[in-house]
């Protein structure tokens, strides 16, 4: 069934793109509208699993044939799974939850948590600043059939939803270029551009209600750049840092672009246990020994500091 929806999807978007001109991304998603729209019988034969492993392998595919920008590259099954994982972990008693991805990109990595955490219910929010990302995750909400509460806007900028019980995100990384609103955050340098990755963070926080949780892809090198000072300050006074996980450096091209899990506890007035922070190296997805012996470490560790 994957095969055949992943055939269709690009068929179509391919017959699109001749006869509008758009970019493949624009069509993948009108692609999965017209399945949405047109082929019932199609849709309803396939589960939400092989529906969104369909669309990856179509949105896949299509870089091979389009240059796309990094910040349009999918978040990979392996990251993502990964994330699910420890979100329903740190889930484990809750039911149901408000969850935002603050730079939500196609939807794919919201899609993911959803479908691997099926006896949870979402509200999902997503924010993407790209008008194109945001309507394919449109597109992908209706496809897979996951209500998707979407804002087409910068993530930067004031957002429209706060007190959420979880945010995942897979930070894009650079600076940003509006000094204006940087100059009004804690995280934002009194001189020069910004680092927008520690800006999305600060966001984050702020739209967590107190006791919420951040589950956030960032760089591996958040702490060793200059100015990291005022970020560790934030994120002390802020939050209770839980761990600093480093994904296999295997998924990525270079040791510059490689990525760590943050997850950080928005403070409370609760009182709570102090948490001995996990900083961690996760071993290569595909060492299942090794992958066995971490998820025990981690298991350990969060029934000491969880529980």
């Amino acid at each position: 069934m994957i095969e055949q929806l992943f055939e269709t999807l690009d068929k179509k978007a391919k017959e699109l793109q001749l006869e509008n001109g758009h970019s493949f991304i624009e069509n993948l998603g009108l692609s999965m509208e017209d399945i949405y729209m047109n082929d019932r019988t199609l849709l309803e034969q396939s589960t939400t699993v092989e529906r969104r492993k369909a669309f990856q392998f179509a949105y896949l595919s299509m870089l091979k044939e389009e240059m796309i920008q990094p910040n349009h590259q999918m978040t990979p099954d392996s990251i993502g799974y990964l994330v699910s994982y420890i979100v329903r972990m740190f889930m484990e008693d809750e039911k149901q939850a408000q969850l935002l991805d603050i730079t939500s990109g196609t939807g794919h990595l919201s899609a993911t948590v959803h479908e691997q955490n099926p006896d949870k219910t979402f509200t999902h929010y997503l924010v993407e600043v790209d008008p194109i990302l945001a309507r394919l995750s449109i597109h992908l909400s209706n496809f897979l059939e996951i209500p998707f509460n979407v804002y087409p806007q910068d993530a930067i900028m004031p957002l429209n939803v706060s007190n959420m019980d979880i945010v995942i995100g897979d930070l894009p990384v650079g600076y940003y270029p509006v000094d204006e609103r940087s100059h009004d955050m804690k995280l934002g340098f009194q001189e020069g551009h910004s680092f927008s990755h520690h800006l999305l963070i600060e966001q984050t926080i702020n739209a967590l209600k107190p006791g919420g949780l951040a589950f956030l892809v960032v760089p591996s090198q958040l702490f060793e750049h200059d100015n990291v000072e005022q970020l560790q300050k934030f994120i002390a006074t802020e939050t209770i840092i839980q761990a600093f996980l480093n994904f296999p450096s295997s998924l990525f091209k270079t040791e510059s672009t490689r990525k760590s899990l943050l997850i950080l506890e928005r403070k409370s007035s609760k009182k709570t246990p102090p948490v001995e922070v996990l900083l961690a190296n996760i071993p290569d997805f595909k060492d299942e020994h090794q992958m066995k012996s971490f998820l025990a470490d981690f298991n350990e560790w969060f029934k000491a500091n969880r529980k």
